[in-house]
């Protein structure tokens, strides 16, 4: 089996990147339509807590040689199709700005404190854990039974186009999620200001300017052998474990799968940071973004992303590879893939193949007929490529070094070909003028 990279195509240029290091025109996510392709590119700067915010969209009619830009309102025409012919597209959710309510001070947390007991509408009580980015936002966990019942919501939003019809439906799919823990983060006295942190304001509280964190899936949902819709996500940063009732301060990943045509979804999988100084280092986010694919044997595999740079200030940690063979009910402990791993992406082609791309730093695919044999290629080398920027770099910060978004994504677009879709900050324009641009490679596979 051999994996083909294609030639670089431009989907879309924005600013240079000396201007915006990190946050707009980064974050491509294509989707086929069967007679075209769509990009949906962030073009604002990176906020976890408002994900929903400040796209522009693109579409190619082509498989990928040439683009234009086209209507944000074609954005629910994009959902998967579900086996009974309708569209179903879940939204990435709002952060919450809590700004009327009282919190309990962990000053009178005592030995009585009652960790089982509802708080009353309007008052948020003491945390069942906190950890800390850095930045020095403070981020606080609570198990979700325990928060006011306004604020202990189990949905996700949907937008669903019935089949034959052209108008989305607003939908809340219910969602049962063991253990499920709400995080408020409080920002730091600073903020991103052209892709830097810079100091902006003084908290007059430590409990002032809390942003509850939505719950919305994380992973591109997709339907399996079994026509159910299968979706990956995580918990927020810090977590209750559903088995121990233990605060966990990493990350863990989750699966979860709708066979009601996503009417709601069941909690199918959990996977715990197992932190132990060795295979898991404990200067670890966790386990965060992942994704699925369900192989010819029947087994699944999953793919998980371990590094996270607010936590650990570190934007490379091994990711890891774990599988199971009854549809995700028990998994095998996951064993490291590749040494870096951001956002692990598969794609499936009719072919028999599997394709995987992740990055940061750098950028790789691999291909697999069975999830067992892989063959791997470097897209991207994990170099620095700070020589590269319009204005001479003498000591480079990490965006300078990598020079790169590394949040690359995937899809099929025929049965031996996929579309590789991702950030370069370093890409020039006609003029020669670096600038922050999206891309795309067409990937064939020949067996």
């Amino acid at each position: 089996m051999k994996i083909i990279v294609g030639e670089e195509h431009v989907i879309v240029q924005g600013m240079r990147p000396e201007e915006n290091w990190w946050g707009k025109y980064q974050f491509p996510i294509p989707y086929h339509l069967g007679d075209r392709i769509l990009v949906k590119v962030h073009v604002e700067d990176d906020d976890w807590y408002y994900p929903g915010i400040a796209h522009r969209w693109f579409e190619s009619c082509d498989e990928g040689i040439s683009w234009q830009e086209i209507d944000p309102k074609t954005e629910y025409n994009c959902g998967i199709l579900l086996p009974n012919g309708d569209r179903y597209y879940l939204l990435p959710g709002m952060g919450e700005e809590l700004k009327d309510y009282v919190y309990e001070d962990t000053y009178y947390l005592t030995p009585d404190y009652d960790f089982k007991k509802r708080a009353p509408e309007g008052v948020i009580p003491i945390q069942d854990g906190m950890t800390f980015w850095f930045d020095g936002s403070v981020v606080r966990a609570y198990l979700a039974e325990r928060l006011p019942k306004s604020l202990d919501r189990r949905f996700w939003e949907v937008k669903r186009i019935p089949k034959g019809e052209t108008e989305p439906i607003e939908e809340k799919a219910e969602v049962e999620w063991k253990g499920l823990t709400r995080v408020i983060r409080f920002p730091a006295v600073n903020k991103y200001e052209d892709g830097m942190l810079k100091p902006i304001l003084e908290r007059k509280s430590p409990y002032e300017g809390g942003v509850l964190k939505p719950i919305a899936p994380r992973g591109n949902p997709k339907v399996g052998p079994d026509g159910a819709i299968w979706v990956t996500s995580f918990s927020g940063e810090g977590h209750v474990d559903p088995e121990t009732g233990q605060y966990n301060p990493y990350y863990s990943a989750e699966i979860f799968r709708s066979d009601d045509n996503g009417k709601s979804f069941e909690h199918r999988s959990h996977m715990e940071y197992p932190a132990d100084g060795h295979k898991y280092p404990y200067k670890s986010g966790g386990f965060s973004d992942s994704d699925i694919a369900f192989m010819a044997d029947g087994s699944m595999v999953w793919f998980l992303r371990s590094a996270w740079a607010c936590a650990t200030c570190q934007n490379w940690d091994p990711m890891y590879m774990s599988r199971s063979y009854d549809m995700g009910k028990t998994w095998s402990k996951p064993e490291v893939f590749a040494e870096t791993g951001i956002l692990p992406r598969l794609c499936q082609l009719d072919c028999g193949v599997t394709l995987l791309c992740y990055a940061r730093p750098g950028m790789y695919l691999a291909a697999t007929k069975d999830g067992y044999e892989w063959e791997k290629v470097t897209v991207m080398k994990a170099e620095d490529r700070s020589h590269l920027a319009n204005d001479p770099i003498d000591k480079p910060f990490w965006h300078q070094w990598d020079g790169a978004c590394g949040n690359p994504e995937m899809i099929p677009i025929d049965d031996h070909s996929a579309l590789l879709v991702y950030g370069d900050f370093y890409y020039p324009d006609d003029r020669g003028v670096k600038r922050k641009s999206i891309l795309c490679r067409r990937i064939t596979i020949e067996i």
